[in-house]
């Protein structure tokens, strides 16, 4: 045995590091402390209707409360006094009652990014539109339309050419259109239908969350984020390991507040929970696809993918989600590096509703 055989066995015991807590730490390294805004007067008025805001305007280095004169926590603080603020605002307003007769229109817009080709040098994005409403009942069937691929742009005509060619039956945009649905995806492009003569048995999860298991989910703060940690066999899955159950919860809690059904009571109970979890950052400002602005909450998930739940300041109310790459080429759970770079967009998407009293009719 010589001095390399040794080097080798040098804490050989230990396990092997969870790759979740490897990107958590590569991108603490990577990403400068949060620029603090200064305020322009050292005097500070209180008012008592300024919740809003104090959200909007950002955060003072006193607004974090320390024990012994220690220095705050950075980041983590300032995402969780954001959350705070967030969820008395949105618990503060009532979402408007569906009218009999009426339809709650959610509207789900997601645009993916990819890139392809030699050494993956060109890029695409593909958008998907998804529309479907509620009725007052909020029970299924729901009507629901969904445009798959609705616009898609390249880096360049050759970018398109190649794309084409290497993939000819997925270049046009795909419309997927039912009167029979009892699930949609969370960030649209996905349509669970209930077969012909079936009940209204449907089975909802995380994906395809229903108004009836929304309703069941807990709102107290505690409570509802060890449902979310919870192994409750739903993708996607909590894990062994406590960064990847803080995953799982965030992924959770992303898809929830993503379906665009939450009612207000539960969304403030998600940002309650949501601002517990370890590695949450307050990003700098940030715009849904949609072009409206907010605050961005993230947390480095799986694979060096960084998601942020980008929130009104102003109101509370959740505008869509952004997913970053935070390495070069991150690699997917085979063990393969997938074509991204650093600071790439890798998914972009917004959620809207109104009320209507109008549905499309479909045959």
């Amino acid at each position: 045995m010589n001095e390399i055989d040794l080097l080798k066995r040098v804490r050989d015991d230990v396990p092997q590091p969870d790759p979740i807590a490897l990107a958590r730490a590569r991108q603490r390294l990577l990403t400068p402390p949060p620029v603090r805004r200064r305020p322009a007067t050292l005097r500070r008025t209180v008012l008592a209707g300024a919740l809003a805001a104090t959200l909007a305007g950002g955060f003072l280095i006193n607004d974090v409360v320390t024990k012994n004169d220690a220095p705050p926590p950075g980041a983590a603080a300032d995402a969780g006094t954001f959350l705070a603020t967030a969820a008395r605002l949105t618990g503060a307003s009532a979402d408007a009652p569906i009218p009999p007769g009426r339809y709650r229109q959610i509207t789900q817009r997601s645009q993916a990014t990819w890139n392809f080709g030699p050494r993956n040098t060109y890029r695409g994005t593909s958008l998907d539109v998804t529309d479907w409403w509620i009725g007052s009942d909020q029970k299924p069937p729901y009507t629901a339309i969904s445009v798959l691929g609705a616009k898609k742009e390249f880096s360049s005509e050759t970018a398109r050419k190649y794309w084409a060619k290497a993939d000819p039956l997925n270049v046009k945009p795909q419309t997927l259109r039912s009167g029979d649905v009892c699930g949609v995806g969370t960030d649209g492009g996905y349509l669970a239908v209930r077969p012909q003569g079936a009940g209204s048995n449907c089975m909802p999860s995380w994906f395809t969350p229903s108004p009836d298991f929304l309703a069941r989910l807990p709102r107290d703060p505690g409570k509802l984020l060890a449902t979310l940690r919870k192994n409750d066999g739903m993708a996607p899955a909590p894990g062994t390991t406590p960064e990847r159950a803080d995953s799982a919860a965030f992924d959770r809690a992303t898809l929830v507040l993503a379906s665009g059904i939450a009612p207000s009571d539960l969304r403030a109970a998600l940002y309650e929970a949501v601002r517990t979890i370890p590695g949450i950052q307050l990003q700098a400002d940030a715009v849904n696809l949609d072009g409206k602005s907010g605050r961005a909450v993230s947390l480095v998930e799986q694979f060096g993918i960084r998601k942020e739940l980008i929130i009104d300041p102003r109101t509370g109310q959740f505008l869509g989600l952004r997913e970053v790459a935070t390495i070069t080429a991150p690699l997917n759970g085979d063990g393969d590096p997938m074509p991204y770079k650093r600071g790439d967009v890798v998914k972009w998407t917004s959620v809207s509703t109104r009320i209507t009293p109008t549905r499309p009719t479909i045959r």
